[in-house]
């Protein structure tokens, strides 16, 4: 029998992990992956990658989007794409608002990227709702 160990420090009140595993994708991230496969599959796209790199966006502030993905049409580019699962969580905005004013200053900042912020809700059955910035 395996015990698991939880760090009290990083508990919220209803006793989920206040931060997943980094490097560790979420379910919903999971769904995206497999959406990004079949975009692959279908030539869309050439690769995708799971927080390849993390943006420095001022002194201390640093950014690193859920997902990179290399257009196959070289006249796109690049896309970064931050996943949430829904527009707004029940654990609270601030960790999505914050992760959403990032992704608005990483796109003025680098303007030959792309970056979308992804709601990929399971209650949406599949769709994908995407704001470009």
């Amino acid at each position: 029998m395996q015990i698991a160990t939880v760090d009290v420090r990083q508990m919220k009140a209803h006793n989920r992990p206040f931060r997943r595993v980094p490097g560790a994708m979420s379910k919903t991230e999971e769904r995206f992956a497999e959406l990004l496969n079949e975009y692959q599959r279908d030539k869309q796209i050439v690769s995708y990658s799971f927080e390849p790199v993390t943006f420095k966006l001022a002194e201390g502030v640093r950014y690193t989007p859920d997902f990179m993905a290399v257009f196959a049409d070289p006249t796109r580019g690049v896309a970064f794409y931050e996943i949430k699962a829904s527009e707004f969580h029940a654990s609270g905005k601030s960790n999505q608002m914050n992760s959403l004013t990032k992704l608005k200053v990483a796109a003025r900042t680098f303007p030959q990227f792309y970056f979308s912020n992804v709601i990929h809700a399971k209650k949406a059955r599949g769709r994908v709702d995407d704001r470009t910035y």
